[in-house]
């Protein structure tokens, strides 16, 4: 379990690990970002229906070398100065190794931030992602408040968080391009349940919502010596 519970101001702030398993408690020419239509056609796919999608972060295979988070900002057309939707969290665990956490939006399965939303903005559609329609955000930050994983961050446009590239013109329940550009095999996307049974040793980043987002250490201490 937890050693202790999430602040709504702190993603992570600690590391322990039992066994294999890690407790996690407490990143050229880029393209024309996709307008709110391209990103509701995108969610109305016919793919994924009704399956929870999420992230799988193995965090003996992360090496720190930010592809992932240089992918989502190429993909995405994030530019210069505008915050990145994918983060890389550094820690050092109870065993004292140090170890790094890619992270981004947890697409919860219960939102906080779609149940304060006064504009309606925030949706959660096929393969459980949630997405924000900018045209309808009115920069009130109440999502911001609400998120126990610091994830809304603003830019002119409105509200911008991971929206696992349907913007980019990946279709729901598709590998997102975060996932693509680790070499490493860091991160893995799929079905939750997938994912979990894939990777029985990992665990959820957190409780609070039912985020989407597993970590697991899948080289043992005893293996490395």
């Amino acid at each position: 379990m937890l050693d202790d519970m999430l602040t709504r101001r702190r993603l992570l702030q600690g590391a322990a690990f039992v066994g294999a398993s890690a407790f996690i408690v407490g990143a050229v020419t880029l393209p024309a970002p996709a307008s709110a239509e391209d990103t509701q056609e995108a969610q109305d796919a016919p793919n994924a229906k009704g399956v929870q999608y999420g992230f799988l972060v193995d965090i003996s295979k992360c090496v720190d070398c930010e592809k992932c988070v240089a992918a989502c900002r190429e993909a995405n057309g994030i530019q210069e100065g505008q915050p990145d939707r994918r983060h890389i969290q550094h820690f050092t665990d109870s065993r004292g190794q140090d170890v790094t956490v890619s992270t981004s939006c947890m697409h919860c399965a219960e939102p906080s931030c779609l149940r304060v939303c006064p504009a309606g903005a925030i949706v959660k559609g096929y393969a459980g992602i949630v997405s924000v329609n900018k045209n309808d955000c009115i920069g009130c930050k109440y999502c911001y408040e609400a998120c126990p994983y610091d994830v809304p961050r603003y830019t002119p446009e409105g509200m911008d968080k991971c929206d696992c590239c349907l913007g980019a013109g990946v279709a729901p329940g598709d590998v997102p391009n975060c996932v693509r550009a680790c070499i490493f095999g860091a991160l893995e996307y799929g079905p939750i349940e997938e994912l979990k049974a894939k990777a029985p040793d990992a665990v959820l980043v957190a409780e609070i919502n039912n985020p989407s987002c597993l970590i697991r250490n899948s080289i043992s201490y005893a293996s490395r010596g």
